[in-house]
């Protein structure tokens, strides 16, 4: 049995499986997150309702990345964002470049909203695929970059050259991002009809605390349709970011040994013959096997919970089968690399002998 990490139990289901359909931060010591969260807020006075807009939260977060701080607005989660914003921006048509976090379905779901799913499964689809879409100003296009499940990163030159074509709004859901080489924030200048999506979520530790922000110089124009709820992120999220934000070396480090045991954990899978590895660049990696469900029970029996692609919400029917994986820490790699090898070797002796 793989050691486990005991001090998170965010990461387990139970005593004995360590939870890798999770994606957030394996590698941020849960105990140590809780008590910066207490330190943060204990001289905080609770019967004030503190800063309404979460201004003081928007200006580190633009120190940090370099922004103008009339680009950042703050919220309760990306989740937050993106469903406020497109409840306000809508003019006729959402069209979602799938798969994608099925937020952007349930809402338009749930509106009555004209609505239309592109999968895109190469990167080099994306322009392609979203053609019919391009001149129509009434369009909201939606897409997340690092992609969930496939994990890859759009080149910025490609979004860049959406932007360039397309005549309506495209939102960048960027929730992953802090694990990539790249954003799509350094377009908001020179792109207006941009908006990127960002978290403290997954990364930075704080997914309970609810608290993300959104990027746009569309923000600073009079009348755009982007209207969040005052009040609506807690003085103690707020207080946490911005310790975060000001003292950032544990979750840098995090990213950094997510991405050493990424490409460890990618390097070991892509010796199995059969298996494709999808290239990643967030905290997950998402590999094809015509036997994935015996590697996700293999991983079951060994103490690893993962998820099979074709379980998450309206993942493509006709793709092929695989599995996602959240990137384990340093003594889990080996572990969950053999698990793999050894279910898959032993479904292609199957198969050959059957």
């Amino acid at each position: 049995m793989p050691q486990k990490n005991q001090t998170d139990p965010a990461n387990r289901t139970d005593t004995t499986h360590l939870n890798l359909t999770w994606t957030g931060n394996q590698f941020l010591d849960a105990q140590e997150q809780t008590d910066l969260m207490r330190s943060a807020t204990e001289a905080m006075d609770i019967t004030n309702r503190g800063d309404v807009w979460s201004d003081e939260v928007a200006a580190a977060v633009a120190a940090r990345f370099d922004l103008p701080a009339p680009y950042v607005r703050v919220g309760a989660g990306a989740t937050q964002l993106i469903d406020t914003l497109l409840r306000g921006a809508y003019q006729g048509l959402v069209v979602d470049v799938t798969p994608n976090f099925h937020l952007t379905a349930t809402i338009s779901r749930q509106q009555g909203w004209n609505y239309a799913s592109v999968p895109v499964r190469e990167p080099e689809d994306l322009l392609p695929s979203l053609e019919p879409y391009l001149d129509r100003p009434e369009a909201i296009i939606v897409l997340c970059s690092p992609r969930n499940p496939l994990g890859y990163q759009f080149p910025t030159a490609d979004i860049a050259a959406l932007l360039e074509r397309a005549r309506g709004l495209v939102v960048v859901d960027e929730v992953y991002a802090d694990f990539a080489p790249d954003t799509a924030m350094r377009l908001v200048s020179e792109f207006p009809n941009l908006v990127v999506m960002r978290t403290f979520s997954k990364a930075w530790g704080l997914a309970n605390l609810r608290i993300g922000f959104a990027v746009s110089q569309a923000f600073t124009r009079d009348g755009f349709p982007f209207w969040l709820m005052p009040n609506s992120v807690s003085g103690v999220a707020q207080h946490t970011a911005l310790r975060l934000l000001a003292e950032p070396a544990a979750v840098e480090d995090s990213i950094r040994r997510t991405l050493e045991c990424r490409e460890r954990l990618v390097v070991g899978i892509a010796r199995i013959d059969g298996i494709r590895v999808w290239h990643s660049d967030a905290n997950y990696i998402c590999l094809e096997s015509p036997h994935a469900a015996r590697i996700v029970a293999e991983l079951r029996a060994a103490g690893y919970l993962t998820r099979l692609l074709h379980d998450l919400k309206d993942y493509p029917e006709d793709w092929p089968v695989g599995v996602r994986i959240s990137v384990p820490r340093e003594s889990e790699i080996d572990a969950v690399v053999k698990c793999v090898a050894a279910a898959h070797e032993a479904g292609e002796r199957a198969r050959t002998t059957g």
